[in-house]
């Protein structure tokens, strides 16, 4: 009799300990491929075409991924025209592209919850405010929104201070504008309370533009934050 009443309570306190840690998990399982930093993309809009210029990363971590490869040591060298086209070697690219898995983590510490029925019209929003082109803010939100999707709720930042201590660009000549959108986001079940994000101030585009969008899926829960 005693060892039923001491199962009952061990059942109970077991199901009431996963009820707390499913507020705000991921739905479904994660793969490797979702771990670190996904689809860092940049577009180089000169003022001239035919313009050459080169883009180094100094990276805290270990590419996985880079599109088309690095014409030396984590550098493209390439022309550019003034509606974005790149052209290395004689093909023409959209975009550089590149993926790695950074050393250390990132932390959520404030942000929006925003529902599945949400998720459009706030992305669309947030990244217009960001400075992105209908252009760009349609590349992003075709590769974000089936990952966002498979949640019921989302904790999304757009706080890019931590990965820019991680990816650190170099791009010569310098250019006018520099615009580097970066969302961290972890998936919930319910909604969950954190702190706002500070205004956004949306940056002008002016004499020669580059932007530069990406991502990440923080996945574990502590008392400072969220973090991956």
């Amino acid at each position: 009799m005693r060892k039923t009443k001491t199962h009952v309570i061990l059942t109970a306190l077991i199901f009431s300990m996963s009820m707390l840690l499913s507020a705000c998990n991921n739905s479904g399982e994660v793969t490797s491929d979702e771990d670190g930093d996904l689809k860092p993309v940049m577009y180089f809009y000169p003022m001239e075409d035919n313009s050459t210029i080169s883009a180094s990363i100094d990276y805290d971590g270990v590419f996985s991924t880079v599109y088309p490869d690095f014409s030396s040591d984590n550098t493209w060298n390439f022309i550019a025209d003034k509606d974005g086209t790149i052209s290395i070697s004689d093909k023409e690219y959209g975009y550089l592209f590149w993926e790695g898995t950074h050393n250390g983590n990132y932390t959520i510490t404030s942000g929006d919850c925003v529902a599945k029925e949400d998720l459009v019209p706030f992305l669309e929003d947030k990244l217009t405010a960001l400075g992105l082109t209908d252009k760009e803010k349609d590349d992003f939100i075709t590769f974000w929104l089936p990952r966002l999707s498979q949640n019921s709720y989302n904790l999304i930042s757009f706080d890019n201070s931590q990965y820019l201590e991680k990816a650190k660009l170099l791009i010569n000549p310098s250019p006018d504008t520099l615009i580097r959108v970066y969302m961290t986001y972890t998936g919930c079940d319910n909604p969950v309370e954190i702190a706002q994000p500070e205004e956004i101030i949306t940056p002008s585009r002016n004499g020669f533009t580059v932007v530069e969008w990406g991502g990440s899926e923080v996945k574990e829960y502590n008392k400072g934050g969220l973090r991956l």
